[in-house]
């Protein structure tokens, strides 16, 4: 397993992993527990039933990595799988991506996914010289737009009807955090 990072919230101990196939069906059963909740604001959740369908991901995603499109990571507490955080969309040219992420509920309200973050930014910024990550979350996804604020991003815009799922366009909130270095 590559750790890239690692740190501890309380007596929790937090990897932040690349994905290996063998993690295939703790995701999805991680998912489909908390499947309502996730489609509910990814609506990708609804489309993983099966552990092929997270292995096929697993891979794509493995090789978005090597071709410096996206970085996609599993985050891990006391080596169990808890959700994943991402860098995609990343522009080499304009040294810019966008942060994404899902946390299962049984891991959720411990500062685990802000800290998460702030440690994707940290990565991003000193070791993989992005200038630029910005944040889109539903504007009535609290959860999702107060870690973005706890951390560390900017809010800059309310975007309307910028994405459409589940039939409607979808308001989203922009936060982004600029490499002062």
């Amino acid at each position: 397993m590559f750790v890239l990072d690692e740190f501890m919230i309380n007596a929790l101990k937090i990897k932040l992993v690349l994905p290996e196939l063998n993690q295939a069906s703790a995701m999805l059963n991680l998912i489909a527990k908390d499947r309502a909740e996730l489609g509910r604001w990814l609506p990708w959740a609804q489309s993983m039933q099966k552990v092929t369908d997270e292995e096929e991901f697993i891979k794509l995603v493995r090789q978005k990595t090597a071709d410096y499109t996206m970085l996609e990571l599993v985050i891990l507490v006391n080596e169990q799988v808890a959700g994943m955080i991402d860098i995609h969309n990343l522009n080499s040219k304009n040294q810019c991506g966008e942060i994404g992420y899902w946390l299962g509920s049984a891991f959720q309200k411990q500062g685990i996914m802000t800290q998460a973050v702030a440690h994707l930014i940290k990565i991003a910024f000193t070791k993989m010289k992005v200038h630029r990550l910005n944040l889109l979350a539903d504007h009535e996804n609290n959860a999702s737009r107060a870690v973005a604020q706890r951390a560390g991003l900017t809010h800059v815009a309310l975007l309307h009807d910028e994405v459409k799922y589940h039939g409607e366009f979808r308001d989203m909130d922009l936060y982004t955090i600029i490499n002062e270095a």
